[in-house]
């Protein structure tokens, strides 16, 4: 290989010209690949299921469930659709997580005020 500076010949494998210290083979660029590692744990591109989830799971508290667990249950609903129409968007468990967590307390939740209500009217 020949400096294009001055013209000396070097070795192939030479990062330097031998006499005029011209660089004769570039740095390599570096690639950044950007992954989604992070997508398989939170399914940050599907926002209904990832708010669902939490409503889902904070439905277990028993005064504020019916308030968290019923709007869980219909986001939990339209995650589910936005992760089937859109595969790369993910969050299917996190949908699951709200629709069954956040239907099953927050209708109990529900129930059981509607339970206390009714026994409350009949005394």
């Amino acid at each position: 290989m020949f400096c294009p500076r001055c013209g000396t010949q070097n070795d192939d494998n030479n990062y330097k010209c031998i006499k005029c210290q011209e660089i004769l083979h570039p740095a390599p660029t570096k690639v950044v690949v950007q992954t989604d590692d992070l997508a398989g744990l939170i399914p940050y591109k599907n926002s209904p299921a990832l708010i669902a989830y939490y409503l889902g799971v904070f439905s277990l508290i028993p005064l504020i469930g019916v308030l968290l667990g019923i709007p869980a249950f219909f986001l939990g609903l339209k995650g589910l659709r936005v992760a089937r129409e859109h595969p790369e968007a993910r969050g299917k468990a996190h949908a699951w997580v709200g629709i069954l967590a956040g239907g099953f307390f927050g209708f109990l939740y529900l129930g059981l005020i509607v339970w206390w209500i009714v026994a409350v009217a009949v005394e």
